[in-house]
Order: structure tokens, then C-alpha cells, then sequence
């Protein structure tokens, strides 16, 4: 069985280490009809079918944040194929590899393709990014539609050393691939336009 992490030919990247969760809440109104609310982004929502650690692997569910302040939910996206791009705003491979996240988007989106950013740290190490440093990856990248989540260390990360409660990353930027079965399909770190292209092509 392959490890997840990672079946690499290793690129450039930035040398790194190593999520949690609750679940959907409702809202009463005063005549008692019940209205659903947005989903809060929790990250990582264990269950005991899933773990972040082999190939083929169904992946823990996580919601996030996106640069539109809506909640991005893994586990509605099922039936793409998701490119996941673990970055972080100091590391000058993940800026310069955001690039091609729009125009990646653009050029699978209509085979049911999502390139998926998850910026772990803002600018400075260890600190969760804020809603302007999301905004300014945006802008500063042409991004349009590719999902932009802002993630933390804490909600994403495994803090265990396992692999089951998170993910284990061993450096930035890291791309996982999960499959329209929801199940993951390759693993690498460091950015390569060719080989992304080669492994999003593999999932159709």
C-alpha cells in the first residue's frame, strides 16, 4: 500500500512540519420555525471512517472559509476531482505556484475539477491568516473562482503524529488529489505545472 505522504518526485518547496472540529448548528426564530444556518468552519470533523494517512484513503471532512466568507464543506464537493494546495503566505514556492491555481481552474473546471488552496499561515509563522492576507492572495494571484479556504495549523494539521486526525505535511506547498470516489489518488510536495496537470488527469 503507497503512503500518502508522499509518492514523489520532489519539487521545490518550503521545509516545514506537521485539526479538529464540531458540527452544523440551527437557529431557532421566536414562532419556533427552525431555520438552518450556515455551517460553521470547523476544519477537520473525525468520524471513524477516515483518515489522512494512504492512497485510497477516504479523507476526514472539513469545513473552512472561503475569500467570500461563505463555508467551503470537502464533503459537498463529492463527485470532483479536488486538487487540495496546502500553502502559507511567507513561503515564496507557494506564492509563486498560487499562480497557476486560476488558470488550472479554468482550464478543468468544466471536467468537474476544483484547485483548492488552504492557506495554513498568514505571513508570519504559526499565525492563522486573516481575512485581509486571504484577500490580498486574491488580488495578488488573479484568482476568480479557485477556491481561496483560510486554515489554520490548529484546525488542519495533525498534532498526534498519526496521520488520522489531520494531516501530516513535511513541507510548503503540498498538493493531495482526492478522487470522484472521495478517495485519495496521489500526493506530492512542491509545485510543478506539468506533473499538477498530469495527476488532475489521472483523476478524470
Amino acid at each position: 500500500m503507497k503512503t500518502l505522504f508522499f509518492v514523489l518526485a520532489a519539487m521545490v518547496g518550503c521545509a516545514e512540519d506537521k485539526g479538529l472540529s464540531t458540527d452544523d448548528g440551527e437557529v431557532e426564530t421566536t414562532d419556533q420555525e427552525v431555520v438552518p444556518t450556515q455551517p460553521d468552519p470547523v476544519g477537520i470533523i473525525l468520524s471513524d471512517d477516515c483518515q489522512q494517512i494512504d492512497i485510497g484513503d477516504k479523507p476526514c471532512n472539513f469545513r473552512l472559509s472561503d475569500q467570500n466568507g461563505d463555508t467551503w464543506d470537502l464533503y459537498e464537493q463529492e463527485g470532483d476531482v479536488i486538487l487540495l494546495d496546502f500553502s502559507t503566505m511567507w513561503c515564496y514556492p507557494c506564492q509563486l505556484a498560487g499562480h497557476h491555481a486560476q488558470p488550472l481552474q479554468d482550464e478543468f473546471e468544466d471536467d468537474g475539477v476544483q484547485f483548492v488552496t488552504i492557506l495554513l499561515d498568514g505571513y508570519t509563522h504559526g499565525t492563522e491568516p486573516t481575512v485581509e492576507e486571504i484577500s490580498e492572495w486574491v488580488h495578488d494571484h488573479n484568482v476568480t473562482t479557485a477556491p481561496i479556504l483560510q486554515g489554520s495549523r490548529e484546525k488542519m494539521l495533525d498534532t498526534t503524529g498519526t496521520g488520522v486526525e489531520g494531516y501530516l505535511l513535511s513541507g510548503f506547498p503540498t498538493y493531495i488529489y482526492i478522487g470522484r470516489d472521495m478517495r485519495f489518488y496521489a500526493g506530492h510536495v512542491g509545485f510543478s505545472e506539468e506533473y499538477a496537470r498530469q495527476k488532475i488527469q489521472e483523476g478524470l
